[in-house]
């Protein structure tokens, strides 16, 4: 399923290219939950040396998908018991990626501890996490960086 693609650990040189994967994968995956001003909102002020920052300083581990070229196509982040984030191109999609990279920060969350995982997730994300084992604990609005409040849900999952 995921055959010709790495993983592995990302450094803040892979800053530009993450946060290429998130605005693609919000701005392309998103469309079938959120409208497109929503989607806007969502993407709105990513950037690079957020990624940086929050590997550098923020204490989050994230890992990133290759295809053969090199190319980063997904990633996943995590800190403490929570994966903050998992995103994939909308090119690289229903291939397995997503899944592979939540069952890391899974294992990786685990291993530091914890037997509960906690993620905040969009409407676009939530089939993955529910087929993943997580439940809704709460549905509630998020307000985007946009300044936009769309529909999300926190879940949680006990390992």
């Amino acid at each position: 399923m995921n055959a010709g693609y790495t993983v592995r650990a990302a450094t803040p040189e892979d800053a530009a290219a993450i946060r290429d994967v998130h605005v693609g994968a919000i701005l392309g995956l998103g469309g079938s939950h959120y409208t497109r001003a929503e989607l806007e909102s969502w993407a709105a002020g990513l950037t690079p040396e957020g990624y940086a920052r929050a590997m550098a300083e923020g204490g989050e581990a994230m890992e990133v998908a290759q295809d053969a070229s090199g190319r980063i196509v997904a990633f996943c982040a995590r800190k403490d018991d929570e994966v903050m984030a998992v995103y994939v191109r909308p090119d690289a999609a229903r291939r397995g990626l997503g899944s592979l990279l939540l069952q890391r920060a899974e294992a990786a969350i685990a291993a530091a501890g914890h037997r509960t995982v906690r993620i905040g997730a969009s409407l676009s994300g939530r089939a993955l996490y529910e087929r993943h084992g997580y439940h809704v604990v709460e549905e509630k609005g998020w307000e985007t960086r946009g300044g936009l409040v769309i529909a999300a849900c926190d879940m949680e999952k006990t390992l």
